[in-house]
């Protein structure tokens, strides 16, 4: 290989992946920076294809056959950058017809580190995707989509529902399209009117979309958005669904290390849990926090007037440098709180991961942690679990889905999270991101299980679902999207091939939440031609910004003794975001549906 024309007189090291030619693969490549932070880069440039160094730059990958995919990318000239802010991923799909050669590069303290990788034709093996029987899809779903948008921000949606709205944040760009200031972006359909309302505010956060650090849970009149950036954890409340935001909370600041990874949840009686990833001031260690809010009065709408805030507790230390991934927290209807999580590790020439759930009990001040599972051979990201629950105190049940290598996973328990048995597995590589969602509709346990699948031409979002669930039943499946490719897609670059349109849902690219006996899923789905990654020059990262506002503080409220008694519900229910929101573009790069399945 002729890597002098890289600055390079050899590769520091080799991998060498393998697939049969005309076949579709997908793998990914991550970067991670200690302690969750810091600029973190992965550079792709294309040293050979069929042994001939490109004459062209770097988008000879797409004409090769190649599909890149990524937050923060960038066109350098003689290679691909993605960046991120301590964490950068880069996804290559695609289908070759001859041997493929590129140099990845990574900056670390000690220099950069350059590896060559070689897809080379051969047999079928991990990296290709599985001959899967596509199912049909869901029957008797509803779609409504809410918002569009142009930019290369937009994603990692997260959703909650009070009464007649449908709450979604997300990130996205300014009004100038692809470059330009990070915004944090809230939507309120209304599902009585099916009008759109929202609201939005700078974010102050480095990342590009690799993180999704900024969450959303409602009850009532009161709607939480929480949130990192600028080295802390913000919570900003509303007490009338969104329209004013008088609470305005910061939960811990940053003394070491980037604050990762926001989950917030409410309780019956409104207290909220606010649960996140930070790290000691003085040692790299991953620890998990948690911070919770107790109301301290209600109006005559038994609403809120007010909250007093814990201070942050660790709820899991896992004494050493981790990657954490999506976590989720949920109340009890008799005011448990369980919270499921989990991490990668590092090793030598491994990653090891561990997925747990904790309960806390009400009433009891401490929680009982059980193990669910732990693999010693894993992907560098695995470990996105979600809790539901059925019941209250010891028999509560509770369900636990996480993903790792292998596929997506379901966990069941009887006894309040003290043991767990594996009831049902998703054995696709890939599988990434499921959550869970239990309810009794008249006499059945329903349950469904949604996951993010990779295929042909990008991911879908697939369900498990079990009408009636039992441990030994096994589910329906079905399709909730479906990622699609259409040729024609004009080639901008003279003497290679034409292009085509993908569309398929983003990275990170839904959330989900119980509203009642449905389901209610907010899915990202974005289009992308098969060249359009590489018509963009210069440094994608969004500069520190300095956060406004600030405020609350307090101490711990406690709970009251007696039995777990929440409050009424509203006796109204107060208008909630009020900006005017444009209407959906149908022909935009993203699409952000709402999806409701019974």
């Amino acid at each position: 290989m002729n890597v002098a024309a890289f600055g390079l007189s050899a590769f520091d090291r080799v991998y060498e992946l393998e697939t049969p030619a005309a076949t579709e693969f997908s793998f990914t490549l991550v970067a991670r920076g200690a302690d969750n932070q810091g600029t973190t880069r992965l550079s792709i440039s294309h040293v050979a294809d069929n042994g001939v160094q490109p004459a062209a730059g770097v988008e000879s990958m797409a004409a090769s056959g190649l599909r890149l995919d990524g937050s923060g990318l960038s066109n350098e000239g003689s290679r691909l950058d993605v960046t991120g802010d301590g964490f950068s991923r880069i996804t290559i799909s695609g289908s070759v017809s001859a041997e493929q050669v590129l140099l990845i590069s990574s900056p670390m303290s000690g220099g950069t580190l350059n590896i060559g990788l070689r897809i080379r034709i051969g047999n079928v093996s991990d990296i290709n995707l599985p001959n899967l029987t596509i199912p049909g899809q869901r029957p008797g779903m509803t779609s409504t989509t809410i918002y569009s948008s142009e930019s290369w921000y937009f994603g990692l949606p997260a959703i909650a529902v009070s009464g007649d709205r449908y709450s979604v944040v997300a990130y996205d760009g300014d009004t100038a399209g692809v470059y330009g200031q990070r915004m944090r972006r809230w939507l309120q359909m209304d599902a009585t009117t099916s009008m759109v309302t929202g609201g939005e505010a700078a974010s102050v956060s480095k990342d590009t979309g690799n993180w999704r650090d900024q969450e959303v849970a409602a009850l009532g009149n009161v709607l939480g958005v929480v949130y990192t950036g600028n080295n802390e954890v913000r919570a900003d409340i509303s007490l009338d669904r969104g329209a004013t935001f008088p609470i305005q909370h910061v939960l811990q600041t940053g003394l070491k290390a980037g604050l990762r990874l926001v989950q917030m949840a409410i309780s019956a009686d409104y207290q909220l849990a606010c649960i996140y990833w930070g790290n000691d001031s003085t040692q790299q260690t991953a620890r998990l926090m948690l911070v919770e809010a107790t109301p301290t009065a209600f109006d005559i709408n038994n609403t809120p007037i007010d909250y007093t805030w814990s201070a942050p507790e660790i709820l899991y230390d896992a004494n050493g440098d981790a990657t954490p991934v999506l976590m989720h927290a949920e109340y009890s209807t008799g005011g448990d709180l369980v919270v499921g999580y989990g991490y990668t590790r590092a090793r030598p020439t491994w990653w090891e991961a561990n997925y747990r759930c904790a309960v806390r009990l009400w009433g009891q001040s401490t929680f009982a942690t059980t193990i669910v599972d732990s693999a010693t051979r894993t992907a560098p990201t695995s470990a996105d679990p979600h809790v539901s629950l059925l019941g209250t105190g010891a028999s509560m049940e509770i369900f636990f889905a996480w993903d790792r290598a292998d596929g997506a996973h379901l966990a069941y328990s009887t006894d309040a999270g003290q043991t767990f048995a594996t009831v049902h597995s998703i054995p696709v590589r890939g599988a990434f991101m499921p959550t869970v969602h239990a309810r009794m509709v008249g006499a059945n346990k329903r349950v469904d299980m949604l996951y993010l699948l990779p295929t042909q031409w990008g991911l879908e979002l697939h369900n498990a679902h079990w009408d009636d669930f039992t441990p030994a039943a096994a589910p329906t499946t079905y399709a909730i999207t479906t990622a699609s490719y259409t040729p024609g897609a004009p080639a901008p670059y003279s003497s290679l091939p034409p292009g085509y349109w993908l569309r398929m849902v983003g990275w990170f690219g839904y959330d989900a939440v119980l509203k009642g006996d449905e389901v209610a899923i907010a899915v990202h789905e974005l289009t992308v031609d098969s060249y359009e990654y590489y018509r963009r020059a210069g440094r994608f990262l969004c500069p520190l910004r300095a956060s406004s506002g600030g405020g609350g503080g307090g101490g711990w409220g406690g709970g009251g003794g007696g039995g777990y008694t929440p409050p009424p519900p509203p006796k109204v229910l107060l208008p909630g975001l009020t900006d005017p929101v444009p209407t959906p573009d149908p022909n935009h790069r993203s699409l952000l549906t709402i999806i409701v399945i019974d």
